[in-house]
């Protein structure tokens, strides 16, 4: 009986080998990719961390950028960093040395290229700007073919200021926003590099605040209630708005001022024009105006009002005990009240209540009171005294003794008595009070006195009374 081994034959091995080689290719092809792939994202993160740093490091030196100053071991600006007149090149050790990069980095990437970076100024002074370009220095080459789709992936990790070279004179970024060339810059050598532009063009670089000043801000500069200290001048084109304005030195307004609410002014102000206050304004100190001081309001003081004449005498209102409001004067001069170009006979002084004089009252030119003048003292007159009546105010009694002579006064029956060597005495029947009267006669030439104006001829005028014979 004939028996048949069972097994493989070669064709199936065959098959079997080439299926599992196949397999393991497909297997290494995808490792290799994957593999590449981190190794693009990695290069690409190493270069936006080259960037970065590049861009800090253009803004705290860019007073030695902008006027292309050498540097190596100096204690305030280490450098290394060689500058001539078409820029400056520095290194990674430079931004490891400003504490820009830390301390491990060696300078270079995952794909085993180092870095060149190069700035450039441009502009005129003082407003010049600092630009630049960082490229690898080792192409993404495999074999004979440049490995553009890692490039890619590269500059997708890098960010917005990423490109690469596709020829050995121009470096691009994605879609073309922006190119350089080998004539600005020397690190452009070869296609298949790696680039990233910084400096002032570069769209990272808006994140930074220049030192000088010279990078405008594009946005809002949001504080998040933090303080800005240590400020030189401050110059806004707009409206600046504060909780509290708080100045500890001089405060210059140039022009309105204009307040809300009330104010407090401790110390010194300064205007060099107009000051409008829409409310209340309180002054704790001395407020001096070198100038007049117009008010279509009222001007209320707690204290005194304080003025001078021509000469420098000063007077005060106000102040005085509690019994009265005291009007001060401080020489031994008039208190003048006129008008320019006024007339004597013209009203100055209106007062509604009565007057008191604690001294002697002078009039020195002729004086008219339309109401009562009450005196408690005696009323004395160097001229003549005229009155419709005389009324004595006084009761006295016949032959009693007396002081003042010449002095007038009256009994209880209203008869007229006088004061004569010393004893009060009536008029005797030949003597009595009698009005006199001045006037011309005759042909109106000689001026006579007479106790009647009958007896005149011209313009009579009554002068007062006179004990005469009957």
């Amino acid at each position: 009986m004939n028996k048949h081994k069972k097994g493989f034959s070669l064709l199936e091995i065959i098959l079997v080998l080439g299926i599992g080689a196949a397999t393991a290719f497909m297997k290494f092809q995808d490792m290799k990719n994957d593999q590449e792939g981190i190794m693009a994202n990695t290069v690409g993160s190493q270069m936006k961390q080259m960037g970065e740093a590049v861009n800090r490091y253009i803004s705290i030196r860019y007073d030695k950028l902008s006027t292309l100053s050498s540097s190596s071991s100096q204690t305030s600006d280490p450098g290394p960093r060689i500058c001539s007149a078409a820029g400056c090149e520095i290194t990674y050790q430079t931004l490891i040395n400003e504490g820009l990069l830390p301390a491990g980095n060696k300078g270079v990437n995952t794909q085993k290229s180092s870095y060149k970076i190069l700035l450039k100024r441009s502009g005129t002074s003082p407003n010049y700007v600092v630009n630049g370009l960082i490229t690898t220095t080792l192409p993404w080459i495999e074999g004979s073919r440049v490995r553009y789709d890692l490039l890619g992936r590269a500059m997708q990790a890098a960010g917005i200021d990423s490109g690469m070279t596709q020829s050995s004179t121009v470096a691009s970024g994605s879609g073309g926003q922006w190119t350089e060339n080998q004539n600005s810059y020397a690190g452009i050598n070869s296609a298949g590099l790696l680039a990233y532009r910084v400096g002032y063009d570069s769209a990272m670089y808006s994140v930074y605040l220049r030192r000088d000043g010279t990078l405008p801000m594009t946005g809002d500069l949001n504080m998040d209630g933090n303080d800005i200290n240590n400020i030189g001048d401050m110059t806004a084109s707009g409206t600046a708005t504060a909780t509290t304005l708080k100045s500890t030195g001089a405060t210059s307004v140039g022009s309105t001022l204009t307040v809300a609410g009330a104010s407090s002014l401790k110390g010194a102000a300064s205007l060099g024009s107009t000051l409008t206050v829409a409310g209340a304004s309180t002054y704790t100190g001395v407020m001096t105006v070198n100038n007049n001081i117009n008010a279509s309001g009222t001007i209320t003081a707690g204290g005194q009002f304080i003025g001078h004449n021509t000469a420098g005498d000063k007077f005060s209102i106000g102040s005085g005990n509690t019994n009265a409001y005291e009007f001060r004067l401080d020489a031994a001069k008039p208190l003048t009240i006129w008008r320019n170009g006024g007339e004597a006979a013209e009203e100055r002084l209106l007062v509604s209540g009565s007057q008191r004089n604690l001294g002697d009252l002078k009039i020195v030119a002729s004086g008219s009171a339309t109401g009562s003048i009450t005196s408690s003292g005696n009323i004395t007159s160097g001229g003549t005294v005229a009155a419709q009546y005389l009324q004595p105010t006084s009761t006295v009694v016949a032959e009693a003794a007396c002081s003042a002579t010449g002095a007038i006064s009256k009994d209880s029956t209203g008869a007229i008595l006088s004061c004569q060597s010393g004893t009060w005495k009536g008029f005797s029947k030949t003597n009595k009070l009698q009005p006199l009267y001045v006037g011309t006669v005759p042909n109106c030439n000689n001026k006579v006195v007479s106790t009647n104006p009958t007896h005149l001829n011209c313009s009579t005028e009554f002068i007062g009374y006179a004990i005469l014979p009957d």
